[in-house]
């Protein structure tokens, strides 16, 4: 109990301290809406469905545990920024606003599937080129037909 004079110390409190400080960090760099951010979603979601498609519940993309959760997020993500095209400004790498209309959904998945494609090893069979393009396709219609329930 030496080292403990007396029962505390909230008389050694500065009076000007708030009592109940906010102890959350202010976060940095979060809330953006990018185009790059639509095309990782787009990205992720073909990834994932390719994964279903294989058999597979849950996918390691990325460096992350991308599961349902996931897939169904990114494509309500990318549902609301073409509903919403008109009312939220979402930039490209440049700084411009980039309407997000189904064309534009069509050739970003296109070009996903295309960048995915050339990644996969040269000796890769068939059947997974296969199943890319079918995820991609079957990606995209859920987005476009509001589909967002897990079945």
């Amino acid at each position: 109990m030496k080292q403990f004079p007396v029962p505390n110390q909230l008389n050694a409190r500065p009076s000007h301290q708030n009592p109940h400080p906010d102890l959350r960090p202010v976060p940095a760099g979060v809330g953006k809406k990018t185009l790059a951010g639509t095309r990782a979603a787009v990205r992720t979601v073909i990834r994932y469905r390719q994964g279903v498609l294989d058999g597979r519940g849950a996918s390691l993309l990325d460096g992350y545990m991308e599961d349902l959760a996931t897939d169904r997020i990114y494509r309500l993500m990318i549902a609301q920024r073409m509903r919403h095209r008109d009312a939220v400004e979402i930039l490209d790498e440049n700084g411009a606003a980039v309407l997000h209309t189904p064309e534009l959904l069509t050739r970003i998945f296109n070009e996903e599937l295309k960048r995915i494609l050339g990644e996969l090893p040269a000796d890769a069979p068939p059947e997974s080129v296969e199943r890319f393009t079918q995820a991609r396709i079957l990606s995209e219609r859920m987005i476009v037909e509001n589909q967002f329930n897990p079945s």
